[in-house]
């Protein structure tokens, strides 16, 4: 979220496998909430967030054309993908799907599957 100072509060952080480096690199809105945005990018400095945010982390990100600045207060989820199996899938789990239309019928392109009641991200 863009906060008064030109910073942005992380209300998550997806660490993409090194495979996926560059996948939508830069900084845009998204739909999360009211105002959001979403930043791709890559950590180039890591310091301790300022004591208004009582613990976490400020993340300097770099991608083409820019940089910003994050700060990960200490409550928000940190996560990464990997490779999972359908005994993932549980009744209660929480998932996300993307799918696209094909044929006329929504197919799956990818399911993303949270482990013991954590919601996935997005």
């Amino acid at each position: 979220m863009p906060q008064a100072d030109g910073s942005q509060k992380a209300l998550e952080v997806v660490v993409f496998p090194e495979a996926a480096r560059g996948t939508g690199e830069g900084h845009r809105p998204w739909d999360l909430l009211p105002q959001s945005t979403m930043t791709n990018a890559t950590v180039a400095d890591l310091a301790a967030a300022p004591k208004s945010v009582r613990g976490g982390q400020q993340l300097r990100l770099t991608y083409k054309g820019g940089e910003k600045i994050i700060v990960v207060p200490p409550n928000v989820p940190v996560v990464t993908f990997r490779p999972g199996t359908e005994a993932l899938l549980v009744p209660g789990a929480k998932v996300l799907v993307n799918a696209q239309e094909k044929n006329g019928t929504p197919t799956a392109l990818r399911v993303t599957a949270g482990r013991n009641g954590f919601a996935p991200p997005m």
